[in-house]
């Protein structure tokens, strides 16, 4: 055995990895662990899988490890039994609260481990390791294994990372499933929120237009000025509400944006959270924003979505769909208006004021809400 391999087996407490077969490992007694780095477009790529997980296995345990501010998305989504927190600093090898979770989780007997992440997370991986799960899931890169030993392939970069993980469906058994993309959302929540929206723009002609001032996944975000020269010149064109919208550790920048607009936005709609921000998304009657998490979570609930790229993003982060399309802003440049207005009627061709998919878990009686969230061991 390698000297990194053992290494890497000893820090995690792992000794030896048990077979595995696919098809064939998730059963409905299986307890299956789900890892969520903080990475918030990973967890909705991962969606489909997991729903489709929950609905053919109704009586599997899924237990999830996320960060605090996904906590309030995943509890109500009706995916996990059991919802663990944890904080950034909790994951270093090195501190006694990482150790406490990585024996609490190889105490409790896991069957599968699940890495949620588009990028290498040595933390996560390593307590996939120590979970004992036989079969460990997770992102392919030089120094995966042995943490992981199922992994998907980058592939030629030009399919969208949306829709990669489901390759992975035959592989677990679920290539017999239907798919819903939107993430679950609680619908009684979704009832309250869509109310509340027809309150504060009661004329049905009024669009509600999401803009997310976030920045790209490199760290580069379109600037205010550009995005209030986009704002204006659609108040010009249709009539709507622009509404910042963003994830949180963006208030900031959404503050700035919001403190520009000519028409306030509604005290009413709440945005403390990400649940509270995702409710609004998906009742946007459109949705502009760079290559940010929230873009690739309204276009999965077929929100009327444009992207505005920079030339640097790659063509495998551009969604792909009937209500989405992507425009590519050179810097320093303002949005073309009549491009922005092509493209928009593009994307809302088929769709109605507040014409979100109903494809969400939330629709979907099978899916049962889970416990509410613990602290990870030593937190």
């Amino acid at each position: 055995m390698p000297v990194l391999e053992k290494l890497k087996q000893a820090l995690s407490g792992h000794r030896e990895s048990p077979a595995f077969r696919v098809p064939g490992q998730i059963h409905d007694s299986s307890r299956v662990l789900v890892l969520v780095d903080a990475d918030l477009a990973a967890l909705q790529f991962h969606a489909p899988l997991l729903a489709a997980m929950r609905r053919r296995w109704p009586g599997a345990s899924i237990d999830f490890l996320v960060p605090e501010a996904f906590a309030p998305l995943v509890i109500p989504s009706g995916l996990a039994r059991q919802v663990l927190v944890y904080g950034e600093k909790q994951l270093s090898g090195w501190k006694p609260a990482y150790r406490s979770l990585q024996r609490s989780l190889a105490q409790t007997g896991y069957d599968v481990a699940m890495i949620v992440a588009n990028e290498p997370c040595p933390a996560l991986e390593n307590l996939a390791l120590g979970s004992g799960a036989a079969m460990r899931l997770g992102p392919s890169h030089d120094g995966a294994w042995p943490a992981i030993n199922l992994e998907l392939r980058a592939g030629d970069g030009t399919r969208y990372h949306g829709d990669r993980m489901l390759q992975l469906a035959p592989f677990l058994g679920l290539e017999d499933q239907p798919f819903r993309t939107a993430w679950p959302l609680p619908r009684d929540k979704v009832r309250q929120v869509a109310q509340l929206v027809h309150f504060n723009k009661p004329r049905p002609d009024e669009w509600l237009v999401g803009i997310d001032p976030g920045p790209d996944r490199s760290g580069r975000a379109v600037s205010p000025q550009n995005l209030l020269f986009i704002a204006g010149q659609l108040k010009t064109q249709v009539s709507c509400r622009i509404l910042p919208l963003c994830v949180p550790g963006q208030e900031d920048r959404r503050a700035r944006l919001e403190s520009e607009l000519t028409s306030p936005v509604p005290p009413a709609f709440n945005r403390d959270t990400l649940l509270d921000t995702l409710l609004l998304v998906a009742q946007c009657d459109l949705f502009l924003a760079g290559n940010t998490d929230l873009l690739h979570l309204a276009v999965a609930r077929r929100v009327p979505t444009v992207g505005l790229f920079g030339s640097h993003v790659e063509p495998a982060w551009e969604p792909t769909g009937a209500r989405a399309a992507m425009l590519r802003i050179a810097r320093g440049e303002k949005v073309d208006i009549a491009t922005l207005m092509d493209t928009v009627g593009e994307v809302t061709r088929d769709a109605g004021p507040g014409d979100a998919a109903p494809d969400g878990g939330a629709d979907d009686p099978d899916l049962a809400p889970g416990s509410g969230p613990l602290p990870a061991p030593g937190a």
